[in-house]
């Protein structure tokens, strides 16, 4: 596509046994991650997009694993096929934000993917990925030429499998949003203080 793409710290990436969490910023998140990630990454996604007709074909051709997000038992059943995948050598890419707003900014994490880490014993490596909300906007059809960069940080291993070993991987969230270059939107939606 001609678009000037930088990378730094992919090469400490193995190619499985591992997960990777980035912010999300747009369609084409997917498709630079494809691009520069060893293996065949398993880039999670939600369950409406195997539905749709380009994005469906593309996303299972790339190997994507498709997650429910609004029915519980769906979501166990997804969680564990998950950490399946991970036991099995599967290199696991999450966008724990669950989807992108036109409005730049880091939204919280959901605990989902750090919960398939922990069971699965899976370092969890932050990423940053910039550049591709000016690339495809939500509005647009066709991407700009616009530098596009990713970078990996170091990993952080599970202490545990309780909620609180959790909540320590989710922490993640500090290094993605030291990095991503956009605000924090859970400090913006936070009610003032009296």
């Amino acid at each position: 596509m001609g678009i000037p793409l930088s990378t730094k710290g992919v090469g400490g990436v193995p190619t499985g046994k591992a997960m990777l969490v980035f912010n999300h910023s747009s369609y084409m998140d997917a498709l630079v991650l494809a691009t520069v990630l060893p293996g065949e990454p398993g880039i999670v996604a939600k369950r409406e997009l195997s539905a749709q007709r380009v994005a469906g074909p593309l996303l299972r051709r790339l190997g994507v694993p498709f997650v429910e997000r609004y029915d519980v038992s769906g979501s166990l059943a997804d969680a564990e096929r998950l950490i399946d995948l991970a036991r099995q050598g599967r290199l696991l890419v999450f966008f724990p934000e669950g989807t992108f707003t036109r409005r730049p900014g880091l939204s919280g994490f959901y605990m989902g993917a750090f919960k398939v880490a922990a069971e699965a014993n899976l370092p969890v490596f932050p990423g940053v990925i910039r550049g591709t909300r000016s690339m495809l906007r939500g509005d647009q059809w066709f991407p700009r030429r616009v530098p596009v960069s990713v970078e990996i940080g170091e990993p952080i291993w599970p202490s545990g499998t309780d909620f609180a070993s959790l909540l320590r991987l989710r922490d993640v969230r500090r290094s993605v949003l030291s990095r991503c270059g956009e605000p924090d939107l859970v400090e913006l939606i936070k009610p003032a203080e009296a």
